[in-house]
């Protein structure tokens, strides 16, 4: 499986780099400006409402949550929070915060706004709990809106002008680290409201406490941020202004940095490594692995609720094949969701040996000998539980992600390859796509991607929770393919409240065999991920979680 050449990319996509106005490239020469080339557009500007990285880069320079991590690690230390302490039985949270903040529309940060916050994801009746956005990551990590019976928080107060207090349901293992995380940042009020619905919309932009206000977002061309003048915290570097150039290929993002029209990017195809480092005008950082990528299966879809058609799947497809083709060295086959970096991975789980006939001889126990090209797509009721009945039929597809992912780095080659192999065992499968990312990101949020489809996931808070608790559920989650396990769900709920990380890591060590043993998914890879930069780009500290923040660097 071999890529385009080289040559041929740059020539035809240098042609086609988009230009801003103002000249950031100029501006980057100055020292004030760092140019950014970005995969895709952001999907929103509310983290509290999206779930993908190109968003949260964004974000995450501007908008800040009570803790933050702590350089390149997933350590969390004090934020919008100072300090905090807790009671003996681990239920109640109590938190000071910082008196010097304020947000970017000029209206006070205090303890009501965090309140303001919490209450407007949780409660589904919160005048800006809209209907139009998902608050996904809230759902998945605090246990559901409202007073969910499997919710973390009992109640959040402010207990002082500047200090606030959880309350919790049960003790939860990693609730610091999951209040570090970029989607919990604390929004003002005050521009919520007057935004309404509007708010995170290129319109508008965030208001929060961090270094950077928004500024302009042109879809599809650049979103610029400009230093915030009236910072509470320290500001290392010296960028006054931030550019993000939308650049979706990973070859014009490297043609333009060679040029110097941008300053950095993420995901050099692996063909241009060994130029970018041999270069005396060009960098590689690596961010360290903490991620996996995956093909996911609905499971409306009547032929993959067989065990034995899902492990067909796993056993024809060649991961040491992609992996040697697509990803940056470094890269291994992934035999679980957890990366073994992370604490809670389970070494002793086999990997799926590529075996295409044995994969045959699954298909035909499973009355399939001569594979299959089409699919019974079954109905859902109106409790989300997908039924017996058959709703339509349409050709087995696999669908693959439309922009370049850290765990990801070539979406449709990967799909095309992965095509093939199925192909090899009696599967024809066609390849399938939904738009950009953002349709893409719907439909799967939607349940509506009914056949294979590619995902990955880099970790958010550096606790195995947020691998596999975020996903697994005890009961149908259209999100994640409409998959259900109820023991896998109640061993998750039952690690999430404990405390002591040496009780909890068994319990996903067991997860991750359970999840081997019905091919939940098929896991293709871990990786860990280049950054391409200019040599007058110092600063930079790439971090695992990619909660990499631009106010640490210095252009020359």
């Amino acid at each position: 499986m071999r890529k385009w050449s080289l040559l041929l990319v740059v020539v035809l996509v240098v042609a086609m780099l988009p230009t801003l106005p103002d000249s950031p490239s100029a501006a980057a020469q100055e020292g004030k400006t760092f140019v950014w080339g970005a995969e895709a557009n952001p999907v929103q500007l509310d983290p509290a409402v999206v779930t993908d990285g190109a968003s949260f880069r964004v974000t995450v320079q501007g908008c800040e949550p009570l803790l933050f991590y702590d350089g390149s690690t997933t350590n969390p230390i004090p934020g919008l929070a100072k300090s905090w302490t807790t009671s003996e039985d681990g239920l109640v949270w109590t938190f000071e915060l910082v008196d010097n903040a304020t947000f970017h529309d000029g209206t006070p940060f205090n303890a009501e706004a965090v309140v303001y916050n919490f209450e407007r994801w949780r409660f589904t009746t919160h005048p800006t709990h809209w209907a139009e956005s998902v608050f996904e990551y809230y759902d998945a990590m605090w246990g559901g809106f409202d007073d969910s019976e499997n919710r973390i928080i009992d109640k959040v107060e402010a207990t002082g002008e500047f200090q606030v207090t959880f309350t919790l349901t049960s003790p939860y293992g990693s609730m610091l680290n999951t209040l570090a995380m970029p989607m919990f940042s604390i929004a003002s009020p005050a521009a919520i409201e007057a935004a309404g619905a509007q708010y995170g919309t290129p319109e508008v932009g965030y208001s929060c406490t961090g270094p950077y206000t928004f500024v302009e977002w042109v879809s599809d061309d650049h979103v610029t941020l400009a230093r915030n003048a009236t910072y509470w915290g320290d500001f290392p570097g010296n960028t006054d202004q931030v550019v993000f150039r939308i650049i979706p290929d990973a070859a014009a993002r490297f043609a333009a940095l060679q040029s110097g029209e941008i300053d950095g990017f993420e995901g050099p195809n692996v063909e241009d490594l060994e130029a970018i480092e041999g270069s005396d005008n060009m960098q590689v950082l690596m961010r360290g692995p903490l991620n996996v990528m995956y093909l996911a299966f609905s499971y409306r879809v009547k032929e993959f609720q067989d065990v034995n058609v899902r492990k067909a799947i796993a056993m024809a497809i060649n991961r040491q094949e992609i992996v040697d083709a697509f990803y940056p060295p470094g890269a291994v086959i992934a035999t679980t969701m957890i990366p073994p970096s992370l604490w809670g991975y389970n070494a002793d789980v086999p990997a799926f040996d590529y075996d295409p006939e044995a994969a045959k001889a699954l298909l035909a126990e499973a009355g399939y000998p001569d594979g299959f090209s089409e699919v019974s797509i079954m109905k859902v009721d109106e409790n989300g539980v997908v039924t017996d009945e058959v709703e339509t039929t349409m050709p087995l597809t696999l669908y693959y992600q439309p922009v370049a992912r850290p765990y990801n780095p070539d979406g449709e080659g990967i799909g095309e390859a992965m095509v093939s192999y199925l192909a090899d065992i009696g599967l024809e499968a066609e390849l399938g796509s939904v738009g950009d990312w953002s349709a893409y990101l719907e439909a799967r949020s939607n349940g509506e991607l009914n056949g294979l489809y590619q995902l990955g996931w880099t970790g958010d808070n550096g606790d195995p929770d947020n691998f596999l608790g975020y996903f697994y559920a005890a009961n149908p989650v259209a999100r994640e393919g409409f998959y259900s396990n109820a023991e896998v769900g109640t061993l998750l709920m039952q690690a999430r409240a404990m405390a002591d990380q040496a009780e909890r890591e068994p319990i996903y060590q067991q997860v991750e065999v359970l999840q081997h043993d019905e091919v939940a998914r098929v896991y293709i890879a871990h990786t860990g991920v280049p950054l391409a930069f200019s040599t007058r780009v110092s600063g930079y500290v790439p971090n695992p979680l990619s909660t990499e923040h631009f106010k640490l660097v210095t252009v020359e």
